[in-house]
C-alpha cells in the first residue's frame, strides 16, 4: 500500500460529505477491494477528496448538536445506511446494523458508541426498534458509518478530508477538472462527483419584502429554513403568529416553541383514545394559526408499516405499460400518461381506497383530503373538519386494522422505487414540468413520509389548549400596510391577522438562488459547465447515469452529480431494510462507473492533462489499512487563511470527546496516539491520523490529553514551536512520581509550582496553556452552547503568554464554550484536583467571582 499521493494517483473530488455522498463511498470501496479491481489500482491508487465544512457522514442537516426534540420521522428499525441482500446491484453487499440493531450493539458492548455524552447515550440506550429517534442520535449512526467506511477502505484507496467549501468547478484541459475553494488552494481532480445536500436559498424578491415589511411594522418574519437554523427567538410569549405549511418542518418547530419553551404533554387518556394527551403550557409560547394548501399535516407513521400488507407485483406501472404510452419522441405526460396508471395500482391493491369522482383527478381524493370544504364554511366548520381529520388518520393508522393503509403506504414506496428508475427527467414531455417530480415527491412524502403519531396527538393537544389554531386549506398570506399586520386567508373563509409569519418549510431547490456558491456557479456566465433541467426548473440537469449535462446538451464525462438540486427523482440517502431501496441501487451504479472511469485512467502512466501530484507529505496508515491523507501537509496553506486545526495528542477518553466535539465544530483535527490508522479512522471519523512530530508543524493548537507522567516525559522537540493545551491532572502514583522528579528538576523544593508550570519548564519551546482539565470528558459533547447562550459552561484559561490564551479562547469558542483568562501560568494551580475551581460547573460571571474568591482566600 501507499501512504502517500503518487504522481499517477487518479484523483477524485467528492464535494459533498452528507450520507449521499459517504453512500457512494462506500460503495466504491466495496468494489475497489475486489480481486481484480485491486490488481488494478495496485498500479497507481485512487485518492478521494472529500469537500465539506460540515461533519462528514453526517453533512448539515443531521447534527450531532441538534435539539433532542427534532425526531426522525422513520422507527429505528426502519432505518439503514447498508446494503442488504435484497439490493439489485452490481457491487458487493456489504450488511450492517440498521439504527436500531446499532443502539442495540452499544448496548450490549458490542458496538462501539461514537459520543461519550451522557445525554445523547442514554438516548441510544433507550432506543428500541418501534422508537422513533432524535435527529441527532441519527447523526450518531452516520458519523459512525462513516468511521466503518474509512476503515475498512482496501489499501488501493486513500482519503482526504478537507473541512471548506467548494466555490467553483472548472475545466482543465479536455480530461480533467479544478475545484475552486474558498481561501485556499483548488483542488484537482480527473473524477469529480457534487453531492452537495439540501442547501438554504438565497431570499426572493418576494421574501425579501416580506422581511422588509416585518422590519417597517416592527413584526417578524422567518423564512424557510431547517428548523434547527430558524431564529425562534424572534417569536415573542403570546404573540399572533400565522404558520405557512404543515409538513414535517412544522411539526419540528410546534416542538421546539412549545416543548422547547418549557411546556409539557401529559397522559389524558380515555375510551377509545388511549393515548391521547394534554398540553401544560408554560406561557412561553406564541399563538399559532397554522395553514396550508392542504389545510392538514402529513400523514401519521402506520404501525406496523413493514408487516405483510397485500400488494405484489405491478401490473400497472410496469416499463412495458409506460412504453405503451410513449409519443414519438419517446416521452410521457405524467399526469395524462402515468397518473392514470398510479390510481390504477392504487385501486387494485388498495380496494376500500375512495374512487375520483367524474372530471376529477384520479388521485385528488388522496392529494387533496379537505377540497369539499367550500368557502362559504364557517371558522368553526374549518377548524372540525381538520381536527376530525387528523383523528380519523390516527385511527386508520395506529389502531385496530390498519391494513389498508399500511397496504397504500407499502405501494407508494415501491411505485416511488420504479419511477426512479423509469421516469428520468428526461423522459417527460415539457408539459410535465412542476408536476414531476415536485407535485409527486409531494404526494408520496405527504402520504408516507408524515410524522410519529404522538406528534399528532400533541398537535391536537395543542389546539385544544389554544396555543395553535387551523386555518383549513387553500390558505393565502399577504402583507397588509395599513394596518402593519401579515394577513391570512383560509379557503374555507377563516381570516385572522398577525405581526409574524413563519414559513415552515425547506427552501426550494434553486441553482441560481442557492447560499451555495458552487451551486450558483454551475449555471451561470460563460464558465458554466452545467445548465437548468427543462423538466425540473431550477435544477442541474442529470442524465440517467448522474452525468452533467453540459450547456450544449452533451453529458459531461468524469463529472456526475447527485442530490435534491438535480433533476433526478429525490430518493433520500438511506432507506428502509429489505426493501432494494433506490438510494442503495443508484449509489452503487454511481460508483462502479466512478471506478471503471479510474481504472481506465490507471492504465495510463502518462495519460495528457493529467493533474500534477501533490507534494509528498502525507499522512501515515498502518500496514493493511486505509491511508488517511493529510490536505495539510500535501497542500500547505497560509494558516490564517484555513479553519483552526487542533492536534490531539492521546486520543484517549478525554481527547476523543475533545476531538469529536471539535470535528462537528467545523476544525480539522490530527490525532496522534498508539492505535493504528483504521481503528482511529472508526473511532474518530474525519480526524486524520499522524506522527506526533506532525502535530506541531500543522496544527494551530495541540492539546495534550495523555497521562501527566507521559507529558513530562515527551521529548521537548516534538512540540516544539506549538500552543500546547496542558488537560492533564495529576492521579495516581506513577503522576506523582513524575511531578516530584520535575520539580526536583526544576529546583522547585517548595512546591510553589502548578503542575502546568512544571509541564512548560520541560517543554521549552512550546506555549504551554492550562485548560480542559477540570471537565468531565463525557461533559465535552454535551455541555456546548452557542455565543450568548444565558447558561453557556465557562472554561478557565491560564497562560504566561496572552496571545496563546486568545488563540485557546478562540478554539473554545468553537467548541462551544467561555475561555475565561485566569492570569499567568501559575494560577493554574486553582484548576487542579482538590482546589477551589477544579469540580463545578460556572458560566463565565460565576467562574469570574469563584476566581476572585481563591485569590482573595489566598
Amino acid at each position: 500500500m501507499t501512504s502517500r499521493i503518487s504522481a499517477a494517483s487518479t484523483r477524485l473530488v467528492i464535494v459533498g460529505g452528507g450520507p449521499r455522498a459517504i453512500g457512494v463511498l462506500e460503495r466504491l470501496g466495496a468494489s475497489a477491494a475486489l480481486p481484480e479491481q485491486a490488481a488494478q489500482l495496485a498500479r497507481t491508487g485512487l485518492h478521494v477528496d472529500i469537500v465539506d465544512p460540515h461533519m462528514p457522514g453526517a453533512g448539515r442537516i443531521w447534527r450531532a448538536t441538534e435539539s433532542p426534540l427534532l425526531l426522525m420521522n422513520s422507527r429505528a428499525a426502519d432505518v439503514s445506511i447498508f446494503t442488504d441482500d435484497t439490493v439489485d446491484c452490481d457491487g458487493p453487499i456489504v450488511a450492517g446494523p440498521s439504527l436500531a440493531q446499532w443502539a442495540d450493539g452499544i448496548r450490549r458492548g458490542t458496538i462501539a458508541a461514537p459520543t461519550a455524552g451522557t445525554d445523547r447515550l442514554a438516548e441510544i440506550h433507550a432506543l428500541e426498534t418501534t422508537s422513533f429517534a432524535s435527529r441527532r442520535v441519527q447523526a450518531l449512526y452516520l458519523e459512525w458509518f462513516f468511521g466503518q467506511v474509512l476503515s475498512a477502505l482496501p489499501a488501493t484507496v486513500t482519503v482526504a478530508v478537507h473541512r471548506t467549501t467548494a466555490t467553483a468547478v472548472r475545466r482543465r484541459g479536455p480530461a480533467s477538472w479544478s475545484v475552486e475553494l474558498e481561501e485556499r488552494d483548488p483542488l484537482p481532480a480527473d473524477l469529480l462527483v457534487l453531492a452537495a445536500g439540501h442547501t438554504d436559498s438565497r431570499p426572493s424578491a418576494a421574501r425579501h419584502e416580506l422581511a422588509a415589511f416585518a422590519r417597517r411594522h416592527g413584526g417578524a418574519y422567518l423564512a424557510p429554513s431547517q428548523a434547527g437554523d430558524a431564529h425562534l427567538d424572534q417569536l415573542a410569549a403570546g404573540q399572533e403568529t400565522i404558520v405557512r405549511g404543515m409538513g414535517l418542518g412544522f411539526i419540528d418547530l410546534m416542538a421546539l416553541l412549545t416543548e422547547g419553551r418549557g411546556g409539557r404533554f401529559e397522559p389524558s387518556p380515555l375510551p377509545g383514545d388511549p393515548d391521547r394527551v394534554e398540553y401544560r403550557p408554560s406561557g412561553g409560547e406564541p399563538r399559532l394559526w397554522v395553514g396550508s394548501r392542504r389545510g392538514v399535516p402529513y400523514h401519521s407513521k402506520v404501525r406496523g408499516e413493514g408487516d405483510p400488507a397485500g400488494p405484489g407485483d405491478l401490473v400497472h406501472v410496469t416499463a412495458e405499460k409506460l412504453r405503451e404510452r410513449e409519443d414519438a419522441q419517446g416521452r410521457l405526460d405524467f399526469r395524462a400518461d402515468v397518473v392514470p396508471l398510479i390510481a390504477a395500482e392504487v385501486a387494485r391493491w388498495v380496494p376500500d381506497a375512495p374512487r375520483a369522482q367524474p372530471r376529477e383527478e384520479p388521485l385528488a381524493w388522496l392529494d387533496d383530503p379537505l377540497a369539499w370544504l367550500g368557502a362559504d364554511a364557517s371558522g368553526r366548520a374549518a377548524r372540525d373538519a381538520v381536527v376530525r381529520h387528523i383523528e380519523h388518520d390516527l385511527r386508520s393508522r395506529t389502531q385496530g386494522d390498519v391494513s389498508s393503509a399500511r397496504a397504500l403506504f407499502q405501494l407508494l414506496l415501491r411505485l416511488h422505487g420504479v419511477l426512479v428508475d423509469q421516469l428520468p427527467a428526461s423522459r417527460l414531455r415539457e408539459s410535465s414540468r412542476g408536476v414531476y417530480p415536485h407535485w409527486w415527491h409531494s404526494l408520496f412524502s405527504f402520504v408516507d413520509s408524515g410524522p410519529p403519531p404522538h406528534r399528532l396527538r400533541q398537535l391536537l393537544a395543542l389546539e385544544r389548549a389554544g396555543v395553535v389554531r387551523f386555518l383549513g386549506p387553500r390558505t393565502r398570506v399577504c402583507a397588509d400596510d395599513v394596518t402593519g399586520r401579515f394577513v391570512a386567508r383560509g379557503g374555507a373563509g377563516v381570516q385572522v391577522s398577525a405581526t409574524a409569519l413563519v414559513d415552515a418549510f425547506l427552501p426550494e431547490p434553486s441553482l441560481v438562488e442557492s447560499t451555495n456558491p458552487l451551486l450558483r456557479d454551475l449555471v451561470a456566465g460563460e464558465s458554466a459547465v452545467g445548465r437548468e433541467s427543462a423538466a425540473a426548473a431550477g435544477k442541474l440537469e442529470v442524465d440517467a447515469r448522474y452525468r452533467v449535462i453540459a450547456p450544449d446538451g452533451t453529458a459531461h464525462e468524469g463529472l456526475w452529480a447527485v442530490g435534491p438540486w438535480t433533476s433526478e427523482l429525490p430518493i433520500g440517502a438511506f432507506a428502509r431494510p429489505r426493501t432494494n431501496a433506490p438510494c442503495h441501487r443508484r449509489n452503487d451504479a454511481l460508483a462502479r462507473e466512478i471506478l471503471d472511469a479510474a481504472l481506465a485512467l490507471s492504465g495510463r502512466t502518462a495519460r495528457p492533462g493529467a493533474v500534477p501530484a501533490a507534494p509528498s507529505r502525507a499522512g501515515r496508515a498502518a500496514p493493511g489499512g486505509p491511508a488517511l491523507s493529510d490536505p495539510a501537509l500535501s497542500d500547505p496553506l497560509p494558516r490564517a487563511l484555513t479553519a483552526p486545526r487542533l492536534g490531539i495528542l492521546g486520543p484517549g477518553k478525554i481527547g476523543t470527546a475533545l476531538a469529536r466535539t471539535a470535528l462537528r465544530g467545523g476544525l480539522e483535527v490530527q490525532v496522534a496516539g498508539r492505535a493504528a490508522a483504521p481503528a482511529i479512522a472508526a473511532k474518530l471519523p474525519g480526524a486524520l491520523p499522524v506522527d506526533a512530530e506532525a502535530l506541531a508543524m500543522t496544527c494551530d493548537v495541540v492539546a495534550l490529553t495523555v497521562p501527566l507522567h507521559v507529558a513530562l516525559a515527551i521529548d521537548p522537540e516534538v512540540l516544539r514551536g506549538a500552543i500546547v493545551i496542558d488537560a492533564t491532572n495529576p492521579w495516581g502514583e506513577a503522576d506523582a512520581l513524575a511531578v516530584a522528579a520535575a520539580r526536583l528538576g526544576a529546583g522547585d523544593l517548595r512546591d510553589e509550582l502548578s503542575t502546568s508550570e512544571l509541564l512548560a519548564t520541560h517543554l521549552t519551546g512550546s506555549r504551554v496553556v492550562k485548560a480542559l482539565n477540570h471537565i468531565g470528558y463525557h461533559d465535552v459533547e454535551d455541555q456546548g452552547r452557542d455565543s450568548g447562550h444565558p447558561r453557556r459552561r465557562a472554561i478557565a484559561v491560564a497562560a504566561d503568554d496572552s496571545r496563546a490564551a486568545d488563540v485557546v479562547a478562540a478554539l473554545l469558542n468553537r467548541l462551544g464554550y467561555d475561555g475565561v483568562a485566569l492570569g499567568a501560568l501559575a494560577a493554574g494551580r486553582h484548576l487542579e484536583p482538590g482546589a477551589g475551581l477544579f469540580g463545578g460547573w460556572s458560566t463565565r460571571d460565576e467562574l469570574h467571582r469563584r476566581h476572585q474568591e481563591q485569590v482573595r482566600v489566598a
